[in-house]
């Protein structure tokens, strides 16, 4: 899952901060494999994202149950690493042939395996950002903008939104919602962009 590599803000001193999870379905398998989206979408259900695929678009959980089965994908986000532990546990379990990546700190996914015993396979790292990085934002508008692979959320959107929360036009929560929108996938992370945009307008 490439496009959560360049996701900047995390660190080894906030372990079990933010955890990204995906479960896909080839197209060359969809035929056979499918329907086992149902019990791996419920699973992550049960244990409450702070965002999943879908809900950026409005839809509710019945509307996402109805989704995920066509379209073959699960993708959430989630903030507590003994969640993301269970779920992988009961995948584990239900052997449905379908892969689960998980996305986050090295030490997160090792710590994550080792409780389910499993070893990861893969590594996929971001080696940063070449080219004139002048003209890139500040650290905390990329800690927002870089949360979405598809690079659908605007820096011009986080300053439009950090001005209106210093004027009291909204709020902290409110802008963190905003933001999630254009990230389809359901990979933006709420919680940590609600923080960051606290942080962007108190001077912390």
């Amino acid at each position: 899952m490439t496009h959560t590599l360049n996701r900047r803000g995390l660190s080894e001193a906030k372990p079990g901060e933010e955890m990204v999870v995906l479960f896909m379905v080839h197209q060359k398998e969809k035929d056979k494999k499918l329907s086992g989206m149902v019990p791996i979408l419920e699973t992550v259900l049960k244990y409450k994202p702070d965002n999943i695929i879908g809900a950026p678009m409005g839809l509710n959980e019945e509307q996402i149950r109805k989704l995920v089965p066509r379209s073959g994908i699960v993708t959430a986000v989630f903030n507590n690493r003994d969640d993301v532990q269970k779920i992988i546990a009961e995948i584990k379990e239900k052997k449905l042939g379908i892969s689960m990546v998980v996305s986050g700190l090295f030490s997160d996914v090792r710590c994550l395996c080792q409780a389910n015993n499993l070893k990861e396979h893969t590594y996929n790292i971001s080696l940063g950002i070449f080219g004139k990085t002048k003209k890139l934002p500040d650290e905390k508008t990329l800690e927002i903008v870089t949360q979405c692979g598809h690079a659908l959320i605007s820096p011009y959107l986080v300053k439009d939104i950090v001005k209106k929360i210093k004027r009291g036009k909204m709020t902290p929560e409110e802008g963190a919602q905003l933001l999630i929108k254009p990230c389809v996938c359901g990979i933006g992370n709420p919680q940590r962009m609600e923080r960051l945009l606290s942080e962007m307008t108190t001077g912390e």
